[in-house]
């Protein structure tokens, strides 16, 4: 996958290693998962690591936008301008709308 539709969101390395990784999948879903390695894994799993995830089906990804934008922009009066300059940053598709 290209940067566009993965990327790494976290690492921790040492003893303990934890890699947290976002994907937008095949079908348009969305995929968090996380691959941990170290001591507590092999104890606790008498494994050399694990892997875990949660994938969000393309059905439920605007649910999932929804929810998350409410979190992000809830209170905040400037919450459409936000919006629109973070899509222009990203390179995200979008609308805008005046009125008249």
């Amino acid at each position: 996958m290209d940067d566009t539709t993965s990327v790494e969101l976290a690492r921790e390395s040492g003893t303990e290693y934890r890699s947290v990784r976002l994907r937008i999948t095949g079908d348009g879903g969305i995929r968090l998962d996380a691959h941990d390695m170290g001591p507590t894994v092999v104890q606790v799993f008498d494994h050399d690591d694990y892997e875990f995830a949660v994938e969000v089906p393309a059905a439920a990804v605007a649910q999932l936008a929804f929810e998350l934008l409410r979190d992000r922009f809830s209170g905040d009066i400037r919450a459409v301008d936000e919006l629109r300059r973070l899509c222009e940053e990203r390179g995200i598709a979008f609308r805008f709308e005046t009125w008249p």
